[in-house]
């Protein structure tokens, strides 16, 4: 394949008619439209974050979550993206600024939501239990409304990951309840209140373009990064046969797909206790958590004959570029060859998550040794591949198979805890992390918020039974446990 010396103008933003740009999508951005676009949503975000506040009346407080919602339209751009829809390759990312109080009504109408009579949680799961139907996959914000101004509330955000991950959803929610604080709660702003001037520099770009202004790959550190793809295809299909997998339940064929989303929050001292002993075993706390997870698919699922374990793990281009702002999902996923060694799965559930958490620390580093990965040719043979399997998996329609375990470790969310301008005030409460799976494969996640911990699974049940896949994520809770000390077990 040719290979791209240097960023193309398709890759950043082009005002393609007055106040709207457009670019084309990347690498994983392609792949995850492409995949929410021909499997009913699938990946679709829901972030859910219940507050409180001293605004004094129902009225007002809607007027500002409006207000703000309006006001983020330019400081946070991305949520008003509209993603392509179809299967057309290239997929694309057009962002139109709002002209007109018309254009803005027309927006709102498609995108926020006040609802009174539900709670956070049935907002979100109405969420994840159905694709997006806006606009260009356009992002919605729902206000949800306690039975008193003075009470408990929520927003809850439903977002396309191809412009949200776990770093840039803090971003936004920080943005929006600050807004929150400064936006006048009396009237409703209009378009020509809102500053739209350098909207195009807040609009995200993808890692690989930072990736490749900062290193400047030469041909060989790209056909180095397209051998890296087509080494991981290798791994994968050479030890999928031995594996340690899940496997979907048998009457699959004949049940609807429907989302289901565990959490498990640690305390906060049992998430310290946790930690504080990984330090002393100088173990982080992903790897450590891969490790758990790793144990209990094999408890609940090995049939005996497994030599190891294929595990899935992400990697952030954070580590390599300094995006700050500027990118919306740096994230992609690889797998892990974990081969079982005698022993390992007959001592102590300490131990083995201990001994199996430097093993995958070790298996990962060569895929944190370099950035190229992020080579552009590299980033389009991959989303190329991986849309070629799905024609052909959609083509042949095969039963589900059993898949191997994942883990996506989601790092420390900057959820910040309270915001005050202008006498208002507004307290956040915690944040719960869901959204739409529609397959076979569960994967654990994990992230910290104020110094707790928690685990998230994400599943479809019409492949997995929901009392496994509770039993599951309790097995990882379970097996972390056996880490801490003994008086502080989770």
């Amino acid at each position: 394949m040719s290979i791209v010396q240097e960023t193309e103008p398709a890759h950043l933003w082009q005002e393609t008619t007055v106040g709207t740009w457009s670019r084309v999508c990347l690498g994983e951005e392609q792949t995850a439209s492409y995949v929410q676009n021909i499997r009913d949503g699938h990946t679709e975000l829901t972030i859910e974050v219940p507050f409180t506040c001293n605004i004094p009346s129902v009225p007002e407080l809607i007027k500002r979550a409006r207000n703000a919602w309006l006001v983020c339209r330019s400081r946070f751009p991305q949520g008003a993206i509209e993603i392509s829809t179809g299967t057309e390759l290239p997929q694309t990312l057009t962002y139109p600024i709002l002209c007109s109080d018309h254009d803005a009504a027309v927006w709102m109408q498609d995108t926020f939501v006040v609802v009174s009579d539900q709670s956070s949680g049935e907002v979100a799961k109405h969420t994840y239990s159905r694709r997006l139907t806006t606009k260009g996959k356009r992002s919605m914000l729902y206000l949800v409304i306690g039975p008193s101004a003075t009470g408990q509330h929520a927003l809850v955000w439903n977002v396309s990951h191809v412009v949200s991950d776990a770093f840039s959803i803090p971003v936004f929610m920080n943005e929006i309840f600050d807004q929150m604080t400064k936006v006048p709660g009396d009237v409703l702003l209009s378009v020509k209140h809102v500053d739209f001037s350098g909207v195009v520099d807040r609009l995200p770009i993808h890692p690989a373009v930072l990736y490749e202004a900062r290193y400047r790959p030469n041909a060989e550190q790209r056909e180095q990064a397209i051998a890296e793809i087509l080494a991981q295809e290798n791994l994968y299909e050479s030890h999928i046969g031995e594996s340690i997998k899940m496997y979907p339940r048998c009457d699959n064929e004949a049940r609807e797909h429907e989302t289901h989303c565990l959490n498990l929050q640690l305390s906060l001292e049992q998430s310290q206790n946790l930690l504080a002993e990984l330090r002393r075993e100088k173990l982080s706390i992903t790897y450590a958590a891969a490790a758990a997870t790793l144990l209990a698919v094999n408890s609940i699922y090995a049939q005996g004959r497994e030599k190891g374990a294929l595990l899935g793990m992400t990697r952030n281009a954070r580590r390599w570029v300094d995006t700050d702002k500027a990118c919306a999902s740096a994230s992609s996923a690889i797998f892990l060859w974990i081969p079982f060694e005698k022993g390992w799965l007959q001592g102590s559930t300490r131990e083995s998550v201990l001994t199996i958490g430097r093993v995958i620390k070790e298996q990962l580093q060569p895929y944190l040794a370099s950035p190229h990965h992020l080579s552009l040719p590299s980033l389009l043979f991959a989303s190329q591949r991986s849309i070629n399997g799905m024609h052909a998996t959609e083509a042949s329609n095969p039963p589900a198979a059993p898949c191997p375990p994942g883990f996506s470790p989601q790092g420390v969310v900057g959820l910040k805890r309270a915001f005050d301008s202008n006498g208002v005030h507004i307290d956040t409460l915690h944040l719960r992390h869901t959204g739409r799976q529609i397959n076979e494969s569960p994967w654990v996640g994990l992230f910290s918020l104020w110094d707790r911990l928690t685990l998230s699974l994400g599943f479809d049940s019409k492949y997995h039974d929901p009392a496994t896949m509770s039993k599951l994520i309790a097995m990882v809770q379970y097996n972390l446990g056996s880490v801490a000390h003994p008086s502080a077990k989770l």
